[in-house]
């Protein structure tokens, strides 16, 4: 089966997920990914495994004039864009009932802007890019944590079920108007990463995350889940009590 996108950019595209992903999408025959970050020197060094085809671009989501150049760059390189995945989070641990302090302060607004204002407005400003190519896909990179919350992040989960929330409505606008371009929801399951590094258990790797987003991409499915994720709908449905008490201490 032939890949259905050829130009792709990947937030977060430094390590992890995004970086697997970013291979996965050469080897499916992507022959131009952008991957993006905010650490200049990590970014480099993640490039340097790939030979051809991976453009790096230092960008921080959260900044309007990084965004601009962001897409200005691979609109002026590659002419358009036909798959986007805004990747890029952060999770912060915290005690909501510790009290205002200072880090608390300056972290909630961080993850707010990070995991949902930054990849709506992403996709707003990429939008008239996928459009113009005619079959695309915007993809956003959920969590099972949008369905079944923990109680160590919840600033991480809301941002995550609101983003999955965006993704439908967008996808229910992109449908009404007879456009070629999908809008997918991932929902993934516990990855080993550099966010998840000593905690929890029974994760999958960044590579078999990122073959399962591939797989779901090229079976043109509009929601992707990956793993244990599987079993969260129907689980939801049946007995949603389940899953929230599993997953309510992360």
């Amino acid at each position: 089966m032939t890949f259905p996108y050829d130009r792709a950019l990947v937030t977060g595209g430094s390590d992890g997920i995004g970086l697997a992903l970013a291979a996965e999408l050469l080897r499916r025959g992507c022959t131009r990914v952008a991957v993006c970050g905010r650490d200049h020197d990590r970014l480099a060094r993640a490039v340097e495994t790939f030979r051809d085809g991976v453009l790096a671009l230092p960008c921080d989501v959260t900044d309007p004039d990084d965004r601009a150049r962001l897409v200005d760059t691979v609109e002026r390189e590659w002419g358009g864009l036909d798959l986007l995945v805004n990747n890029a989070a952060v999770q912060v641990l915290g005690d909501h009932l510790a009290g205002p302090t200072p880090q608390l302060l300056r972290a909630v607004p961080d993850e707010i802007t990070t995991n949902l204002t930054a990849p709506v407005l992403l996709t707003v400003e990429t939008l008239p890019l996928l459009l113009r190519a005619g079959h695309a896909a915007v993809v956003n990179v959920s969590s099972g944590l949008a369905l079944a919350p923990k109680r160590t992040a919840p600033v991480y989960c809301a941002t995550k079920a609101a983003l999955s929330a965006y993704t439908r409505a967008l996808r229910y606008q992109l449908e009404d108007a007879g456009t070629r371009v999908r809008a997918v929801d991932v929902l993934l399951p516990i990855v080993d990463t550099g966010m998840t590094r000593g905690r929890g258990g029974g994760k999958i790797s960044a590579g078999q995350a990122a073959r399962a987003i591939a797989d779901g991409l090229a079976g043109n499915r509009s929601e992707i889940y990956v793993g244990k994720t599987r079993l969260l709908p129907l689980l939801m449905r049946l007995a949603p009590s389940v899953p929230r008490r599993m997953l309510r201490a992360g």
